[in-house]
């Protein structure tokens, strides 16, 4: 049984090593970005147009209304980019919508 285990280690940590010696070789740059916007007391983020954009605007004075939220997210990004071969492998934006999947001769967003 302790052999098992052992072996069953070792196999686990030379496939993560390869893994990570994999990542370095081809520049694995992954991303995650985070932002919101939040806006002060008797404020509250309301979109600007049709597209995710927000500007803080004073509350509806109606308590009875039901007003636009405090905090919005204005960038909510995760992406991995390998970046000495220019493949972008995905990159998800959950404010915009949109993802975009495995592409060659991709450069990674500064």
């Amino acid at each position: 049984m302790g052999r098992r285990v052992r072996t069953a280690f070792r196999s686990i940590a030379i496939a993560l090593g390869a893994i990570v010696l994999f990542g370095f070789v081809v520049g694995a740059r992954p991303i995650y970005a985070y932002h919101e916007l939040r806006c002060p007391q008797g404020y509250t983020a309301q979109p600007v147009s049709i597209a995710p954009v927000s500007q803080c605007r004073p509350a509806n004075p109606d308590p009875g209304a039901i007003q636009w939220p405090q905090t919005v997210a204005s960038q909510h990004q995760i992406a991995l980019y390998l970046t000495r071969v220019r493949v972008r492998v995905f990159d998800i934006d959950f404010v915009w919508g949109t993802s975009h999947w495995l592409a060659f001769d991709v450069a990674p967003p500064p």
